[in-house]
Formats: C-alpha cells, sequence, structure tokens
C-alpha cells in the first residue's frame, strides 16, 4: 500500500527547499549515488560479536587519517564498517538484548536503545558545550571512568564524538559556522559543513586539516581512558568521511557519511587492539536500566547535522 503524503508535510519540504536548496541538492546526489557505490568490499558481520572488553568508538574516523596521527602501541588493522551512518551503525550492530555492555555516548543517537543495553549514558544531555555545539572528549572519558567503576562486570562502549564535526580546533573554529544550534526554538540554521564543501565555501584541503585536529583533540582523552581500565580495550569507528569524493563518471562528488553509502574508502575504519594483560569478567544483566529520555535531543541532533 503506498503511504500517503499530507498537504502539510508536501508543504514543508518545499520551504526548506527554496530556503536550502544547497542541502536538497546534495540529497538528489547523495540518492543517485548509491546505485553506482562499489559493492566490492566485506565489511565486518557484527561489532558486537568481535573480541573486546572495552570498545572506544571515534564517530566518523578515516582509516588513513588515524592511522597518520595516533601514537598508540597495539596492532592496528583496517576493517569495512557495516555502516555509513551511527544511525545504521548501531542499527546493525546492536538491535537485540546486549545486557553485557553499558554504552557512554557523546552522540544522541543513543536516544531509542536505553532497552537494549544493561545501561545508556547519554552524556550529551548534561555535558553539552553550547559555546561548540557538542560534546567535549574530556567530559566522556569522566563519565566513561564513573560508569566503568558503576558497572566492572559489564562490556564498556565509550562513543566520542570527535573527529566528526563540529570541528573544536584552531582550524575549525575559523570556519565559522557549521550547522548552528538555535536552542530548538527553531529549525537549525545554515549549512552543515559538507553542506558548505559542496556549495564551495570550503576547500576539501581546509576542512581536512580541520577534521585532523579535532581527531589529535580527542586522542589523549582516549590514552586518558585506556591507561585507566582494565581488560582488552580496542579503538575503532562506527564509520568514514568522504571530502569531496567523485563516484562515477557522472558529476556526482559526495560529502560527508550519508547513510546506506556502501563506497570503500567511506567506510574504512581502524581497529586497534591496545596491549593488555588479565580480561573483565563479564555478567548479563536481566533488564535495562530505566533512564528517563532528555527533551533537547532533536535539537542537539541537529547541531550535529542529523536532522
Amino acid at each position: 500500500m503506498t503511504p500517503s503524503i499530507s498537504p502539510k508535510s508536501i508543504v514543508t519540504d518545499a520551504r526548506k527547499a527554496i530556503k536550502n536548496p544547497e542541502r536538497v541538492r546534495r540529497r538528489i546526489r547523495q540518492t543517485l549515488a548509491r546505485s553506482v557505490t562499489s559493492r566490492d568490499y566485506t565489511p565486518v558481520e557484527s561489532y558486537y560479536e568481535r573480541d573486546w572488553d572495552t570498545l572506544v568508538i571515534l564517530d566518523a574516523c578515516r582509516f588513513d587519517t588515524f592511522r597518520d596521527t595516533h601514537q598508540f602501541d597495539g596492532t592496528l588493522e583496517r576493517i569495512q564498517s557495516n555502516a555509513s551512518h551511527t544511525s545504521e551503525f548501531l542499527e546493525k550492530n546492536f538491535s537485540d538484548d546486549q545486557f553485557d555492555i553499558a554504552y557512554v555516548s557523546a552522540s544522541p543517537q543513543l536516544v531509542g536503545y536505553e532497552d537494549t543495553f544493561a545501561h545508556v549514558e547519554h552524556v550529551w544531555s548534561d555535558q553539552w558545550n553550547d559555546e561548540l555545539d557538542t560534546v567535549t572528549p574530556d567530559t566522556v572519558t569522566h563519565s566513561a571512568l564513573e560508569i566503568a567503576e558503576e558497572y566492572p562486570q559489564k562490556r564498556l562502549i565509550v562513543h566520542y564524538m570527535q573527529p566528526h564535526y563540529p570541528f573544536i580546533g584552531e582550524t575549525g573554529r575559523d570556519l565559522g559556522p557549521q550547522a548552528s544550534f538555535t536552542g530548538g526554538l527553531r529549525p537549525r540554521e545554515g549549512l552543515t559543513i559538507w553542506e558548505r564543501m559542496s556549495a564551495g565555501e570550503i576547500d576539501s584541503k581546509t576542512a581536512r586539516k580541520a577534521y585532523r585536529e579535532n581527531l589529535k583533540i580527542v586522542l589523549p582523552h582516549v590514552q586518558e581512558l585506556t591507561e585507566s581500565i582494565d581488560g582488552k580495550t580496542v579503538v575503532t569507528s562506527d564509520h568514514g568521511n568522504l571530502f569531496g569524493k567523485r563516484i562515477s563518471r557522472l558529476p556526482l562528488t559526495i560529502y560527508g557519511h550519508p547513510p546506506r553509502f556502501t563506497d570503500r574508502e567511506l567506510t574504512s575504519v581502524p581497529w586497534l587492539e591496545l596491549p593488555y594483560e588479565d580480561r573483565r569478567t563479564i555478567t548479563t544483566a536481566d533488564e535495562a536500566k530505566q533512564i528517563d529520555i532528555p527533551e533537547q535531543t532533536t535539537d542537539r541532533l541537529e547541531a550535529l547535522g542529523y536532522r
């Protein structure tokens, strides 16, 4: 049965298109490009099934940028993520009850997964930085250490927002608005960093520099975390980023990380296994811990470019 489309939704979409035609053009290019993206890649079947006690997720972290930037000991390999977007990553890897996991998240994308895990810590709900429109990595590490102490017999996922934009380093701050956060009083204004690149306002070299700075900002806080917890720790990412990749002979240039996009470059992410001595003893809870969902979820998803 064909779903009905309300006149109100048509008017709303039309207004959005008039107000932000670059966003509409970008989505059209993404839709066309999905039909010609590469299929010759073998993604991991499940992050959940892989061997780890603590899984550190650096949101939107490319393999090559991580390889050239990090200074951790351990064994690094390139893997192909089974997702190109955080929502898709969660759906494909953690769709069933995983009560042996406590999830600490800087990303509002975890809203709705409270019944999936033993505990979900929404760091963004009370540690949001209004000036930077994101969650800074020091607050994530602090929260993760508290949750690790509270749940010593759980696997732990720690989801940092960086290197995902907003870019909060020196270069990033000089770029100006990347997706303005209006406190929920009105929809997100302005263009995301990817829409501004697509419109020719920001060049790829500058965006890559700002992106690397974001990664350099988060890594010391990851190190602080990994030096303070026991068990086997792995550093990885949910997906990568594209900085203006031409997908085919057609004029289809893609920026960012559109969902359901099976491109090898976009899905190439790090899998760094850090040295360890003792493993953590893991137990499974009978049910998830019930928590209240913050009201400002949509606003903060908008600030991160997810709405």
